[in-house]
């Protein structure tokens, strides 16, 4: 919950870091897709590895729809026609994190809370990574956490709404 009673609009992704934001998962350039894999295990809530630099840089996003495409043209499941043929090659040759990662966005510790909403609601995401102001990656803010602070919305007496005039 937030350290003061800001209105949820107001809350800072700093207000709440220490009880919604989670250690990420995260590999470094070079990791092939397997140890990817071990990480999506070991934190199945989170659906994303982080690709990190040397210095704990963010540079990509590993999501688990890109790792079950790969599996899936592996072991033949998905199909490919002639069109998408080109793609299949392609794909079927990316064996390591930079091959596979995309670059998310990205939210900061000064972010709103509610932009953070936004976001994942506008790229239909289920967590963002969390940077500091060198880019190097910090925590990440997931959805299903976002929902303890955001609740409240749902718990506050709904405004009543005046039914329609019919014609």
């Amino acid at each position: 919950m937030p350290k003061s009673e800001k209105r949820f609009e107001d809350v800072l992704v700093d207000d709440v870091f220490d009880s919604l934001v989670v250690k990420p998962s995260q590999v470094s350039t070079g990791t092939t897709i397997a140890p990817i894999i071990d990480q999506m295990l070991a934190n199945p809530l989170s659906r994303k590895v982080y690709v990190t630099d040397a210095g704990g840089v963010y540079l990509g996003t590993v999501s688990t729809e890109t790792v079950l495409r790969l599996m899936g043209y592996r072991l033949g499941v998905r199909e490919y026609g002639s069109l998408s043929f080109l793609r299949f090659l392609m794909d079927t040759l990316k064996e390591t994190a930079e091959d596979v990662m995309v670059k998310g966005r990205t939210v900061t510790r000064d972010t709103k809370l509610s932009s953070a909403m936004k976001i994942m609601i506008e790229d239909h995401l289920n967590d963002l990574p969390v940077l500091d102001k060198e880019g190097r990656l910090v925590g990440e803010l997931s959805s299903l956490e976002l929902f303890l602070a955001g609740k409240k919305v749902f718990e506050a007496k709904a405004p009543s709404v005046a039914p329609m005039n019919e014609h």
